[in-house]
């Protein structure tokens, strides 16, 4: 695949520096790429010429994926942010990474994502994870959390993590659990400050649909959130069903120099010397 086109994704709530994105637009222009905003693109772009860029730290990122991977357009991040681990590349890398787009010398890596069922019906989609969180003006939250037809454990705590390989090191990776190779078909389930200490993190296969369901409720209800984003309450014996989706987000990755372990060094120091 070698692109013609750029589709440009960043939030004006917090702008990349300008001379980033004055550095993309010139080498995007250089290596013979066309490079367009969200919102202009023309109708005669194809998404088999097309590639989509980010820039921005996770949480823009993670947006930015989820639009890219609804039109069918592989994408990746840049980061402007703080930590930028979904980040395929850095600012300074810009002049090495958009010539090897232009030449299609990349690699993509096909990321599976959740769906979360709500009680309304309606499915939300998450890349990282799917939340289930203590309001700040309710009490202890108490779940009943299942596979199928078969009950897993009831947790009293603050809450439940249900994550991607991705989303281990994310929000998962805060609240106690293991890393995920993302390369795992699985999904993982992280308690937050459960009460009872034998309450721990378990890997699921990649076929679970799983259900969190809510139980006694004192104050307001638990709230639902999709990377990040709250998607709604529970009330008392509501539950939201959570399991992959049958599609999969695809990110470009510039190899050598991008592979998971090296990120993980790169970026949270695993495996430098003590």
């Amino acid at each position: 695949m070698k692109p013609s086109t750029i589709l440009l994704y960043t939030e004006t709530a917090r702008p990349p520096i300008s001379t980033t994105l004055d550095l993309l637009a010139e080498t995007a222009e250089r290596s013979g790429l066309r490079l367009v905003g969200t919102g202009e693109e023309a109708s005669g772009d194809r998404p088999e010429t097309t590639v989509g860029v980010v820039l921005g730290g996770d949480g823009t990122i993670l947006r930015g994926l989820d639009l890219f991977m609804e039109r069918g357009i592989p994408s990746f991040g840049i980061n402007v942010g703080h930590l930028g681990y979904l980040a395929s590349a850095e600012p300074e890398e810009i002049g090495t990474v958009i010539p090897r787009v232009a030449g299609g010398d990349f690699t993509i890596d096909r990321l599976p994502v959740l769906i979360g069922r709500l009680p309304d019906g309606t499915a939300v989609r998450a890349l990282n994870d799917i939340c289930v969180n203590r309001s700040l003006s309710g009490g202890i939250l108490h779940l009943e959390i299942a596979s199928g037809d078969e009950s897993i454990a009831r947790i009293a705590g603050d809450g439940l993590v249900v994550s991607t390989p991705v989303g281990s090191t994310a929000y998962a990776l805060s609240a106690g659990g293991p890393i995920l190779d993302p390369r795992l078909p699985a999904i993982l389930t992280v308690p937050i400050c459960a009460h009872h200490l034998a309450i721990r993190p378990i890997v699921f296969p990649p076929e679970s649909v799983l259900s969190v369901k809510a139980g006694w409720i004192r104050g307001d209800g638990p709230v639902v959130s999709a990377d990040g984003r709250p998607v709604c309450t529970l009330d008392q014996g509501e539950r939201v069903v959570v399991e992959l989706s049958e599609g999969q987000c695809p990110v470009i990755r510039f190899k050598p120099g991008n592979e998971f372990y090296e990120r993980l060094g790169r970026k949270f120091g695993w495996g430098e010397r003590g």
